[in-house]
């Protein structure tokens, strides 16, 4: 699947439901939907926000509130460590800073659309760009991905966004990790997508599974909030966010639509930008999840925290206002979707 990288197994979290198709990367592609391009996304002729148009996902995260409140995520630098973004997509709004690509290669959608969801929920936050996956490069995608952690760290990153995983615990990553968190940074990573549709099976996918980072599964746009039948379920996982069709960013402007674990993930991310320019950008990753649990996360699925949501979808909404917009349900370990 990588050129000359027998024993590279990462690869992106994106879903799709013919595994038979894959990108040059070895990762599953979803179907992709187009939507009329907007330039910029989502905003009119006077670069002024179109509320109703902002996809689902961000407004059920919270953002709309967040900007009333001034929280855009000014002040913070998050790594997309990634496929690459493509920067000069007009949404952006120059945000992303290409810093280290260590591959190359055509398809960068992945890193685009994942980013694009980070700059819609935290607008103002600068994003800084690593590219670790393609079809060619000199280096190999788990010292590209441990030494971009390393990277992202010193460049001042207070959130690092992974929207990658692999099988195994690598020694190179695992002590990357380790090293970013040791300084400070949060670290918010897809579950992964080889869930099997049951909540009390374990589907494990690092570096999603190491206690340091933030594991985050996905669920859809639907009453009740079903878990993506694709979503990874353990006992490590954090929290949820939309995972399903999600709208963001693709190459060349214009939006499209995407499903995985990488797309919960960087709804997440960028709420926590949010959060901690609220709560202060020196918070800590223990402290976080303290605010976040008495805050932020709305129960869904089963009753209480479980394998399947964690603690529950992270948004600045309160539960009216949440339920207002999807209305939750409880569920049985047999309703997922």
């Amino acid at each position: 699947l990588f050129e000359n990288l027998e024993t590279d197994t990462y690869k992106h979290t994106i879903y799709q439901q013919q595994p038979e198709h894959f990108d040059t990367m070895g990762c599953c592609l979803s179907t992709e939907t187009e939507i009329d391009p907007v330039t910029p996304p989502f905003k009119d002729e006077e670069g002024e926000e179109i509320v109703d148009n902002l996809p689902q996902g961000i407004q059920l995260t919270g953002a709309l509130k967040l900007r009333d409140e001034g929280f855009t995520g000014k002040g913070l630098k998050i790594a997309v460590i990634d496929s690459g973004i493509f920067d000069e997509h007009p949404g952006f709004e120059g945000k992303v800073t290409r810093k280290k690509w260590f591959r190359e290669g055509p398809d960068i959608l992945h890193g685009t659309h994942v980013a694009g969801t980070i700059h819609m929920m935290a607008p103002d936050a600068d994003l800084y760009d690593y590219r670790v996956f393609g079809a060619t490069g000199a280096t190999g995608v788990t010292r590209a991905i441990a030494e971009s952690i390393r990277m992202a760290t010193d460049a001042g990153c207070k959130l690092i966004n992974m929207s990658l995983g692999g099988p195994s615990p690598t020694r190179p990553i695992k002590e990357a990790i380790d090293y970013a968190y040791a300084k400070g940074v949060i670290l918010v990573c897809a579950a992964g997508n080889e869930g099997d549709n049951k909540i009390d099976t374990n589907e494990i996918s690092y570096p999603a599974y190491y206690s340091e980072c933030i594991s985050v599964a996905a669920v859809s746009k639907k009453d009740g909030f079903p878990v993506a039948r694709f979503s990874n379920s353990n006992v490590e996982m954090d929290y949820s966010g939309i995972g399903v069709d999600a709208v963001s960013f693709k190459p060349g402007g214009g939006v499209r639509k995407l499903s995985g674990t990488s797309m919960a993930c960087p709804h997440v991310c960028g709420f926590l930008a949010c959060i901690l320019q609220k709560h202060g950008v020196d918070t800590s990753d223990k402290e976080l999840r303290k605010i976040l649990n008495e805050n932020y996360a709305i129960d869904i699925g089963l009753e209480g925290t479980d394998n399947a949501t964690g603690i529950g979808f992270l948004s600045y909404l309160d539960e009216s206002a949440f339920d207002a917009i999807l209305p939750r349900k409880a569920m049985t370990p047999a309703q997922t979707e």
